[in-house]
């Protein structure tokens, strides 16, 4: 017997999708056929209808776009802020409008009083690159009760309120990245892993995959410690320098966060950029200079432009009531033999 249950995706119609946007068939007609003169409120209206129809779901159209607002911490480098120029451009394309906020990096009270704080603003889905922090937490777990649901982006959190995760796996990467450097610096060596501090889960999941890796594929590499150079520039540098004055023997160095170029400053003024093979993130204008120039070895990189798409995707398939997983951002391994077509994207 059949399960009355299973919904058979189909095709819409031109008067479903009318009827359901509350348009006329030429409106939909020129959407569906990608015509101008059509506003992107407009647009966004039928393909939702489309979409709703075809999946079976619970039809829910807006009478205006979906406002979204999208957190990204402020000072944290060329990477976050194409991130966001990312997201502004999804934003244009009519898929809903899009605020992005900077706030304060590495401050999850800040963080946590200004997600509450779009439960008064009309905000009706909330992406933000989360802190692993209880306050944190109790304020996602706020707007959930509200229906505002929260993706977290780039680096994920321990919360069962969230709408879903939209990044890479972080933990994969760190072992990518301890295979890689293994090979690279030999069956011994001395290595260090400079990091954020614990505030971000993907900062602690790249660490634990790299030491895993490491641990098992190659036990004569000695990992001395993880240090904080607080995800910036200065701070790298600084605790870089330290490291080479105490540890002169120092092979490699896997940079899990941000602030590449004080780790790039730092060996250079050591003079040890030969010597000590240097893993790290996200490819800009300034660390495809580092590849090109032998300062950097090893970039792992993820997609901004897909992130931010997958976000806006996960986000208004809540709000519409579809089900709807994002995809995993890959993770992009590039060398200086193959950054020709690489986008920093």
């Amino acid at each position: 017997m059949a399960n009355a249950n299973i919904v058979v995706p189909r095709r819409a119609r031109v008067a479903e999708i009318a009827r359901l946007a509350g348009v006329g068939t030429a409106t939909v007609d020129r959407v569906l056929n990608n015509r101008p003169h059509v506003s992107a409120a407009t647009r966004q209206r039928v393909e939702q209808a489309k979409a709703a129809i075809e999946s079976g779901a619970q039809a829910v159209v807006p009478d205006r776009p979906w406002r979204l607002k999208v957190f990204l911490p402020d000072e944290a480098g060329p990477s976050t802020e194409y991130l966001a120029a990312c997201f502004q451009e999804v934003g244009a394309m009519g898929a809903a409008t899009i605020e992005c906020v900077f706030t304060e990096k590495m401050e999850p009270a800040i963080l946590a009083r200004k997600l509450r704080a779009c439960s008064g603003q009309g905000v009706d889905g909330i992406a933000f690159q989360a802190l692993e922090d209880p306050r944190v937490r109790d304020a996602v777990e706020e707007l959930e009760e509200l229906k505002i649901p929260c993706i977290a982006l780039v680096s994920n959190m321990h919360c069962s309120a969230l709408a879903g995760f939209v990044g890479i796996d972080n933990r994969a990467a760190g072992r990518t990245a301890g295979i890689l450097l293994g090979q690279m610096i030999g069956r011994r060596g001395r290595v260090v892993v400079i990091s954020g501090g614990q505030l971000y889960r993907s900062h602690e999941d790249r660490e634990m995959g790299f030491r895993a890796l490491l641990r098992r594929e190659f036990p004569d590499i000695e990992v001395l410690g993880t240090y904080s150079g607080h995800d910036d520039i200065d701070g790298n540098y600084r605790t870089i320098l330290r490291l080479l004055e105490e540890h002169p023997q120092i092979t490699g160095v896997y940079n899990v966060g941000g602030g590449n170029e004080g780790v790039v400053h730092a060996l250079q003024e050591a003079g040890k950029t030969a010597d000590v093979t240097f893993f790290g993130h996200n490819l800009t204008p300034k660390t495809k200079t580092y590849l090109l120039d032998g300062s950097m070895d090893i970039i792992l990189h993820q997609n901004m432009r897909r992130a931010s798409d997958q976000a806006v995707q996960a986000l208004i398939a809540r709000l519409e009531g579809r089900a709807h997983s994002p995809e995993t951002v890959p993770i992009e391994v590039i060398t200086r033999e193959n950054i020709g077509g690489s986008v920093f994207g």
